[in-house]
């Protein structure tokens, strides 16, 4: 019987997605269960894996001040991500070379930390700076996020949800802020896939494979809230996204004695699922929909070993990867630094009569969190809400425009083919993406009249849009990402 076939392993680099499918399966990516092929009757494949994933990122400040009139990018935060992932896949196959198949990630934990950038060297603080010696690292007195107070001066622990207020107010320390532990369900990936061409019926041509694949959200999608106290917030675990993917793939591969290149390519397009953060708040939104994707990857599998009589094989798998997300927003690296921050309030329907949040409401619920630093909800608690000018105003759910950017990566890896039935695979993959901004939503939609150009009426206004991270000279970045990604994988075939 055939091997399971795995597909599209390309997409298990991105750890919001944490699919259950191998990485790198190189000549595995054009395997397809087949049924009613000559003495095989009926094709089933099941598999269980195991991802562990790691991401680190600095996250960049665009600054200007009196001193510094032009915009400047400046370090400001580093971000941590570390996530664990089973998946169980099964495929079963339909007719020759037709199969359907399915995989099912459970995200077992993830967990985000938020530390100063402290890693230049020499690290010269702000109150050690001069004209000419200017300050390389941060802490307390000059991050942004700290001054502009997107997040607490001492600090904010979700993983005390009891007392998450205060617990890095120490200059000495580089955690300022921790995210929630999360763990459940994203999606449930279903596909149909067929072999158009088979080297083991025609020798002289490739393997080549098309695949129909959906991605649809079935966990509840998180949400992030600081007023842990009372109650912790369900959303605070939750690690769906709300997010539909459709795509089409495709692999071909070609063995030729110990080597078998293979190339496969994709393209994946998101639609916001019904219960989703991603509201559509009125024609003046430049963006609804999360991020699509496409891509390509190419590689080979190296084969020193193999006894096809007995079903066992020994392969080394090298691949490469080059992928684009584009086209709209998403949780962001530091989107629950924004999610519930007192200085995001602001409302969703700007310009209509009684829904206003104003810049002195926006004001005063800052003030309110400074002068209680251990209230959880300033929003609810400062009175806004029931005055004139802050009747609209809400809190902010963290998700933002992101500029389009690029994914590179690297995977090594070894199968080994224990039996007819029987596969183990393990291996890494290395990631980084391009610098990028993830604050991007634009100024508006002048269409109401006035100058066709400027958007001058609060009608107009973007309703994603909050000014102290969207602005010019405010945005934030992404930068210097890392990410690596260790898996294991063992596939039964009947």
């Amino acid at each position: 019987m055939r091997k399971l076939c795995r597909l599209l392993p390309v997409l298990t680099l991105l750890g919001a997605v944490a699919l259950g499918v191998p990485t790198a399966n190189a000549a595995e990516v054009t395997r397809v269960a087949s049924s009613f092929d000559g003495d095989n009757k009926f094709d089933f494949h099941f598999g269980v894996g195991y991802d562990f994933n790691f991401k680190q990122a600095a996250i960049l400040r665009e600054w200007s001040d009196p001193n510094n009139p032009k915009s400047t990018m400046v370090r400001d935060l580093l971000y941590r991500q570390m996530r664990h992932v089973v998946t169980p896949t099964m495929e079963i196959g339909l007719y020759k070379d037709l199969a359907i198949y399915a995989a099912l990630p459970i995200v077992v934990s993830d967990q985000r930390t938020y530390g100063f950038d402290q890693k230049a060297e020499p690290c010269v603080y702000a109150d050690e700076a001069s004209g000419t010696n200017p300050a390389t690292c941060v802490r307390h007195d000059n991050s942004t996020t700290i001054r502009d107070g997107i997040i607490p001066r001492d600090g904010f622990n979700a993983m005390n949800a009891a007392s998450p207020f205060g617990a890095f107010g120490g200059m000495g320390t580089e955690t300022i802020f921790k995210g929630a532990n999360r763990y459940g369900l994203d999606q449930l990936i279903v596909g149909l896939k067929i072999g158009i061409l088979n080297q083991d019926r025609l020798s002289h041509m490739p393997k080549w494979v098309l695949g129909l694949e959906g991605r649809f959200a079935v966990g509840k999608p998180m949400t992030f809230s600081r007023d842990t106290v009372d109650a912790d917030p369900a959303g605070n675990h939750r690690v769906g996204r709300g997010t539909h993917e459709l795509g089409v793939w495709t692999a071909l591969s070609r063995r030729y004695r110990f080597l078998d290149p293979f190339f496969t390519a994709w393209w994946y397009q998101a639609i916001r699922a019904n219960n989703s953060e991603f509201k559509n708040y009125g024609p003046t939104q430049d963006r609804v929909n999360p991020q699509s994707n496409v891509g390509v990857s190419f590689g080979t599998e190296i084969v020193p070993f193999e006894r096809k009589a007995k079903g066992q094989k020994v392969a080394l798998n090298l691949r490469g990867l080059a992928m684009l997300k584009y086209g709209g927003r998403g949780y962001s690296e530091a989107w629950e630094l924004f999610a519930d921050s007192p200085a995001l309030v602001g409302t969703y329907q700007p310009g209509q009569a009684g829904l206003e949040c104003d810049r002195g409401a926006v004001d005063s619920v800052i003030q309110y969190a400074k002068d209680n630093p251990q209230d959880g909800d300033p929003l609810g608690n400062s009175g806004v809400t029931g005055r004139a000018g802050g009747g609209g105003c809400q809190r902010f759910n963290g998700i933002t425009n992101i500029q389009d950017f690029a994914t590179f990566g690297l995977n090594i890896a070894l199968h080994a083919q224990l039996s007819k039935y029987a596969m183990l695979m393990i291996g890494t993959t290395l990631t980084t993406d391009t610098r990028h901004l993830i604050t991007a939503a634009s100024r508006g939609k002048a269409q109401l009249g006035g100058d066709t150009n400027l958007v001058d009426r609060p009608e107009e206004i973007n309703p994603v849009r909050r000014d102290v991270i969207d602005q010019v000279g405010r945005r934030y970045a992404i930068g210097d990402v890392f990410g690596a990604m260790g898996y294991f994988r063992f596939l039964l075939t009947f």
